[in-house]
């Protein structure tokens, strides 16, 4: 605006001066609203890009290159690398019973060549521990077959159970193709390959299949099995995690506890899914999860993953700026040391004062993330920030984040979940997807059977594991 302009709306009087101001007002008005929400989109796209596995729910593989340097700036810990005292380590030991046993005499003195006949004799002993030359053995079935002299009849012997074709592999080498696969993840050429280079044997990529769908089908029992046991225990972890199956998303649920794993492969990661597993909708007792909104749909006692909580305070601190998030998690931390530390509960006093502190931050966080003000001529919800859900989120849903400080029996994360699955990640990174929806089912069972005896033992070939009375036989086929 001109000089000559300010002065003709000066001389119109008082009136023409309020009312220019008023609409310049307005329109900084305007320009402030303007400011304030291009901020907090950008405040949003940072976030975005600032994301890694320390700060949100993201795996550690998606940190690239710079994750290296970004844990050794935050390794804090003064202890050095490797084992800790006390830690028991897997040194190998010698055995107390042999296998064979070469002994190596000597006969004459090695500086003056005189005879040691009957002189008394001392024991040095070392051990190599090696495996036996592998090869296949071939065992040949005979049935003998007679004429009944008699009536003419012929009669012939019975094959032992299970050989019904002129040639076929037996179940140990049927149950090695499935580990191989189920557990260690060897895709189906590699393991064709390794078959041929260690046992001499060609084996196609359709054995191996058989050998899966034979394992998928024996397991069923013991699938159902689990899901019966796992109905009555008194607290369950639940995840999910995305896997592709003949190219198109699928999602893997897990149900576990630290004796039993249960997996689903459905094409729905909410209700449905948790509808068709057949566990959670009859289930009243405790379950932990990361507070995905499907699982608060059923009648239970739910409790927070506080690792994933903390990983959320973590972006609002670098993100945001916002000094309550760091208390908030200083807070969760205390309250852990204090939980460990007891055998049965803390006490009132205590819960109350840590009660007190948490409402207090919650408060502070408040005033620092008010709530947005309504748009004019804009219907519906009103658009808020990451912090100011999360806010909400840890007041509506206090009892069940500090469910771990009311019972020190219940865990403070859901780690137990997050490590049944992580083997499918694995899967994912080595061959990319399952090749068909067949392929994702038969992992989910498999795996869940082999992870259960795994729980119960320290090994799955040629042991069996106890599951509440049931005995569940690690030979997978």
């Amino acid at each position: 605006m001109t000089r000559d302009e300010i002065l003709e709306i000066y001389n119109k009087g008082p009136e023409a001066v309020i009312e220019i101001i008023q609409k310049q007002n307005d329109g900084i008005q305007a320009l402030k609203e303007m400011v304030k929400q291009l901020t907090l989109r950008m405040q949003e796209l940072e976030s975005r890009i600032n994301q890694n596995s320390s700060n949100s729910n993201r795996p550690p593989s998606s940190d690239g290159l710079s994750r290296k340097d970004r844990r050794l700036q935050e390794r804090k810990s003064k202890k050095k690398r490797g084992g800790q005292k006390g830690h028991e380590g897997n040194q190998l030991k010698m055995s107390t019973h042999p296998d064979k046993v070469d002994v190596r005499s000597v006969d004459k003195c090695g500086r003056c060549n005189c005879p040691l006949s009957g002189v008394p004799t001392k024991i040095r002993k070392r051990q190599v521990f090696d495996m036996p030359e592998i090869k296949i053995e071939v065992t040949e079935h005979q049935v003998e077959v007679k004429e009944c002299s008699h009536c003419g009849f012929i009669a012939e012997a019975s094959f032992p159970a299970g050989v019904t074709r002129p040639a076929q592999y037996g179940s140990r080498i049927r149950g090695l193709l499935t580990y191989l696969s189920q557990y260690q993840l060897i895709p189906y050429d590699r393991i064709a390959e390794f078959c041929g280079d260690i046992l001499g044997i060609r084996i196609s990529t359709g054995t191996i299949y058989n050998a899966n769908r034979q394992a998928y089908e024996a397991s069923g029992p013991v699938e159902e099995s689990i899901k019966g046991l796992l109905a009555k225990e008194p607290l369950l972890h639940a995840d999910e995690t995305g896997v592709f199956c003949g190219g198109f998303l699928r999602w893997l649920h897990v149900l576990s506890t630290e004796r039993l794993t249960c997996y689903c492969v459905h094409e729905k990661r909410g209700k449905g899914a948790i509808d068709d597993m057949g566990i959670i909708p009859g289930y009243r007792d405790r379950l932990m999860h990361d507070f995905w909104s499907s699982y608060l749909a059923y009648d239970c006692n739910h409790m927070f993953c506080n690792a994933h909580l903390m990983r959320e305070l973590n972006g609002i601190d670098e993100n945001y700026g916002q000094s309550w998030a760091c208390e908030m998690i200083d807070l969760l931390v205390s309250i852990k040391k204090q939980a460990d530390a007891r055998v049965y509960r803390l006490n009132e006093s205590t819960i109350r004062g840590y009660e007190k502190i948490y409402d207090r931050i919650i408060a502070e966080g408040f005033r620092a993330n008010p709530h947005p003000p309504g748009i004019a001529g804009r219907r519906g919800r009103k658009k808020k920030s990451k912090p100011l859900n999360l806010l909400e989120r840890m007041k509506n849903y206090k009892k069940e984040i500090l469910s771990f400080m009311y019972d020190v029996t219940v865990p403070f994360d859901n780690n137990q979940a997050e490590r049944d699955l992580r083997m499918a990640k694995v899967q994912q990174k080595i061959s990319g997807c399952f090749r068909s929806s067949e392929g994702g089912i038969f992992f989910a069972r498999i795996r869940g059977y082999i992870s259960t005896v795994k729980k119960w033992s320290s090994g799955i070939w040629g042991i069996a594991g106890i599951v509440r009375g049931q005995a569940v036989y690690a030979s997978i086929c």
